[in-house]
């Protein structure tokens, strides 16, 4: 608002009396203003964001970035190692990000039967990445 009350300060001779009240003449420059700020920080916003991607994080190396790569590998073929109704029940609730609720209607079988078996299946999922090595016994982060 301050901005649009300088610029008619120091451009009197912008407000046209003919066009239009002093009121109309404001609003309209405000609404302006406020759309170029929100398209400004928008634009900064999805410039810093993608700069970001482009930035490699600090601290991380080759060696982490090739234990990760054969981290995913093992993930992926220990789920590929899964029961069928196992494997999918659990790529919907957490590849796809569905609720155990939404599994059990996409899969048409009882909400119990779908925890029961995401359960079973995480189980034989930790199982088999510690017989992989590639989690240790202790590790929490993947608890039936």
């Amino acid at each position: 608002m301050q901005e649009v009350f300088l610029r008619l300060w120091n451009e009197p001779e912008r407000f046209d009396p003919a066009r239009g009240s002093l009121r109309s003449f404001l609003l309209t420059n405000t609404h302006g203003r406020s759309v170029d700020i929100v398209r400004s920080e928008s634009a900064r916003r999805t410039r810093e964001e993608r700069d970001a991607l482009r930035t490699p994080e600090s601290g991380y190396d080759l060696e982490r970035e090739v234990w990760d790569l054969t981290l995913a590998e093992h993930l992926r073929e220990a789920i590929a190692d899964l029961r069928e109704e196992e494997r999918t029940a659990i790529e919907l609730a957490y590849f796809d990000g569905h609720t155990y609720r939404e599994v059990a209607g996409l899969l048409d079988q009882p909400e119990g039967t779908v925890k029961s078996r995401i359960r079973a299946g995480l189980g034989r999922l930790r199982e088999s990445l510690i017989e992989r090595g590639a989690i240790g016994t202790g590790e929490s982060w993947l608890e039936s």
